[in-house]
């Protein structure tokens, strides 16, 4: 919690009041893994004395208010019965790098669509419309750039903030240098020992990508106009209205990145002080008589949908093994369960990871995941399946704390020797 009371001077500084500020949060990404980031300092903030207001698709306290000064504008419902529609399907659960494409694609559709559901609700027409209302400071969440209509309508300064590290633009609108190869993107698929063919691949999707980000631009400037009027700058402009970038990141995962002071690296700013696990869940993990492999693909892949011969082929190496594993699984049942699998639809993942018996923790390759796993010293094997997760895995070999396997190209055997691997070497534990 240090780390949050630390960067509250740079917001004070900004706001420049001597008493309390109003903010406004806009956090519309409906998945949790990003809100956990945007939760403790919006918290914070309020606790300070700040009246806070947050737009976001998961409060920290649905029913009731979780601070005097904290007002928080629930829109789940409705952007998680679009986001569920477009996210959970087969493109993010192949495992296929040419699947980045498609899902990119998605994501900025997702992006333009719900961005203006959000916004013509009446919950947020309420707040757009009632021009009495002025704040001080407006948190946008990096990734959706409609957001910054709101600098207009308010005529406020602007963070910018980042569940993970920066995507196309961001480092640009701060003014940090960019360099596809030096200074590579969260979309970079591969970063370690490149060839001449390995930097071609990479040049061209990444052009590719702000082929596509531009393109996703022009729409969503018509959207921001139907939202909130003709008169609206163009997003181009609206860049200019952004003062500082905050990034859920440390700087050692960013490639030694140069960034101006206006960027503040917060990495880790998700995680909690830690909790006793479930009965349940503790008696397990301490009757383990060889250790235990945690797997878990995080929250916006549904392990189910995997192809039905890559979770035959998991479930037949977990079976070989001496050690007992937890699977966070969404359904009731596994085809094929071994004995020695568990299966759970929600694990508390910070504090499992944790306990002295965990010696391994298969991952997707999130950040969140990735840094509660450094924390805990667990090593890792990253299976990458959406957007950042390439480069996440790719750190996870460069840093020595891990090893990436791909779902395309996945064998018993590979599986396997990654598992041994990780768990046997002790150069892993030591990383």
């Amino acid at each position: 919690m240090l780390k949050v009371y630390y960067y509250i001077l740079p917001i004070v500084c900004l706001v420049a009041k001597n008493d309390a500020a109003k903010i406004l949060g806009y956090f519309p990404t409906p998945s949790i893994s990003h809100q956990v980031v945007f939760q403790p300092l919006m918290s914070e903030l309020a606790k300070r004395g700040h009246d806070v207001t947050v737009i976001t698709t998961d409060p920290i306290s649905p029913k009731r208010k979780a601070h005097a000064n904290l007002t928080e504008v629930d829109m789940h419902d409705l952007s998680y019965t679009i986001w569920r529609e477009a996210v959970y399907n087969a493109e993010t659960t192949s495992g296929k790098k040419s699947d980045i494409v498609t899902q990119l694609r998605v994501l900025y559709n997702l992006i333009t669509d719900i961005s203006e559901k959000q916004m013509q609700s009446d919950k947020v027409r309420n707040i757009i419309q009632d021009r009495k209302d002025k704040f001080d400071l407006i948190f946008i969440e990096s990734l959706w750039r409609p957001g910054l209509g709101l600098s207009y309508i308010y005529n406020a300064p602007v963070i910018l903030i980042s569940s993970f590290l920066p995507m196309y633009n961001n480092m640009e609108a701060i003014g940090s240098p960019v360099h596809p190869i030096l200074y590579p993107t969260l979309l970079r698929q591969k970063l370690n020992n490149l060839t001449i063919w390995d930097k071609i691949i990479e040049l061209y999707n990444h052009y590719s990508f702000i082929n596509m980000f531009d393109a996703a631009e022009v729409r969503q400037n018509e959207m921001m106009k139907r939202v909130f009027g003709p008169n609206i700058p163009p997003l181009s402009e609206l860049y200019n209205n952004i003062d500082m970038l905050f990034l859920n990141s440390h700087p050692i995962w960013d490639s030694n990145r140069p960034v101006p002071p206006s960027v503040v690296y917060l990495g880790g700013l998700h995680r909690k002080p830690m909790k006793e696990l479930p009965e349940e869940l503790k008696s397990y993990l301490d009757a383990s008589k060889h250790g235990v492999i945690y797997m878990s693909y995080g929250t916006n892949v549904n392990p189910s949908h995997l192809p039905p011969e890559k979770i035959q082929m998991l479930v037949n190496v977990f079976s070989r093994l001496p050690y007992d594993v937890i699977w966070k699984w969404d359904k009731d049942e596994l085809p094929g369960r071994s004995k020695n699998i568990k299966i759970s639809k929600w694990l508390p993942q910070s504090d499992l990871l944790r306990h002295p018996k965990v010696l391994l923790f298969i991952t997707q390759g999130g950040l969140q995941s990735t840094d509660e796993a450094i924390s805990a010293g667990v090593p890792l094997v990253g299976m990458p399946m959406l957007g950042d997760q390439w480069y996440n895995v790719e750190q996870y070999v460069r840093h020595g704390i891990g090893v990436r396997l791909d779902m395309e190209d996945l064998t018993e055997e590979k599986f396997h020797n990654a598992i041994e691997t990780t768990i046997n070497d002790k150069r892993y534990i030591a990383h």
